[in-house]
């Protein structure tokens, strides 16, 4: 056993990648926990499902925590669902022995790790994307597929990829960008399936199980409230919502200027917010003829660590978190004194997140490298990234670095890969005695 770990095939790395997975899962138990998180939790004990963060993600929390009495088992399938997705795209864009390599290495950092084993939707559905990827990556290289490829990449992957609600738009856009560079039969048959495979999982976990629309139109309207928060804290802003929201608040209570970068602040209550439904959409599109420069402006400052360029200076978004947010809440790690000192690399990687969080530097570099390669392998991931910072830049309503973590795994273990490569290409060149 101890020599087959040895190896650079798949299954050896995939051993190797998932021990150093469970290890951070073991320390961490039951894992890092935010507010998000916690909402899970209350939805797996209570049985009170919602379509907030899809429905997916709800039935998934409710049926693998045992509903709510293991929530830690949670955790480790997430973390575990990322590793394998990460291993699998690893092996696609790298030879075995780099693969091997560069996915250990990346698995050992907390945008792996760390990430892994954080309660969030956002894991599962990177693992979506990377997974996809991995599929139409040997679609547009005309390689033979199999039938567990079919299962455990493109439609695992669909079904991963609807757990958080921009998840769909993403594989719709990136099926578009797809077949401009490729539209073969089995191209257009693989993006179908996957898209038709996503949509009826939020079908059947919406309507029918549920019995809510696939669309929580509280949520998804929050980027626009957010545009309208902001403009109303601007001179232009005067009137502009007594003018489009009728008998719902005022300028003096819808205004924010903190909706501008993150959290709106503004006064108006969740009733008043449930009221403006209706109005919310035709007044966003106002806002957007009236002043398309503002809009443009306010997202480009809002999502600042999806542009390549730090027009707004070195972004520092949110990013990685290492804790159990709140104490009273009834969960807590089983190792506290070696949790405390273990998190030191997610603060290193916190600290430096104008780096390692930067969405749209990482998608830069998956550029270059591809540029520079003889190779196609990193077109297909590339545009995925582009879908989803796309799809983010105009409709995430905060700035968040886990949002947009499939772009920063892709560059960065290309970038890795990249890095491996040479080692061993310059150690092979030394003269030996």
């Amino acid at each position: 056993m101890i020599e087959k770990l040895k190896e650079f095939n798949f299954q050896a790395s995939l051993i190797r990648n998932s021990i150093i997975q469970i290890t951070w899962w073991m320390i961490f138990f039951p894992g890092f926990f935010s507010g998000d998180s916690f909402g899970a939790v209350q939805m797996a004990k209570s049985g009170e499902l919602t379509n907030s963060f899809t429905a997916s993600w709800a039935l998934y929390v409710r049926l693998f925590s045992l509903h709510g009495h293991a929530v830690g088992l949670l955790t480790l399938i997430n973390g575990l669902l990322l590793v394998f997705a990460v291993t699998r795209f690893a092996y696609v864009i790298l030879s075995p022995k780099i693969a091997a390599i560069s996915s250990f290495l990346l698995t050992l950092t907390p945008v792996v790790a760390g990430m892994g084993i954080t309660l969030w939707h956002d894991i599962l559905m990177t693992a979506g994307l990377l997974l996809v990827v991995c599929f139409m990556s040997k679609i547009q290289h005309g390689n033979p597929i199999s039938r567990p490829e079919v299962f455990f990449e493109l439609l695992l992957g669909a079904i991963l990829v609807s757990f958080r609600p921009n998840g769909l738009p993403t594989l719709l856009v990136f099926s578009v960008l797809f077949l401009l560079f490729s539209h073969t039969k089995s191209s257009v048959k693989a993006l179908v399936s996957a898209i038709a495979t996503g949509s009826f999982i939020t079908f059947i976990g919406s309507n029918v199980i549920l019995g809510l629309n696939p669309i929580n139109d509280y949520y998804a309207q929050e980027w626009m409230r957010n545009d309208i928060s902001c403009f109303a804290n601007t001179p232009k802003g005067a009137g502009f919502v007594e003018s489009n929201i009728p008998n719902i608040g005022n300028t003096q209570e819808w205004r924010s200027a903190d909706a501008c970068t993150f959290l709106n602040t503004a006064k108006v209550t969740s009733e008043q917010k449930v009221a403006s439904l209706e109005y919310i959409p035709s007044a966003w599109i106002k806002l957007l003829k009236n002043d398309p420069i503002f809009v443009m402006n306010t997202h480009l400052q809002r999502n600042a660590y999806l542009n390549p360029i730090p027009i707004y200076g070195i972004p520092t978004e949110p990013f990685l978190h290492s804790t159990i947010e709140f104490k009273v809440s009834g969960i807590e790690w089983a190792f506290p004194k070696v949790a405390e000192v273990a998190r030191a690399p997610m603060r290193v990687w916190n600290a430096i997140r104008g780096i390692t969080g930067w969405a749209g530097l990482w998608t830069v570099i998956t550029f270059g490298l591809l540029m520079r390669s003889k190779s196609r392998d990193l077109l297909v991931p590339l545009l995925m990234s582009v879908s989803l910072l796309g799809i983010l830049f105009i409709f995430a309503p905060i700035p968040d670095g886990r949002y947009a973590l499939y772009a920063l795994i892709v560059g960065q273990l290309a970038f890795v890969g990249k890095f491996v490569e040479w080692a061993q290409t310059g150690s092979n060149r030394r003269p030996t005695d």
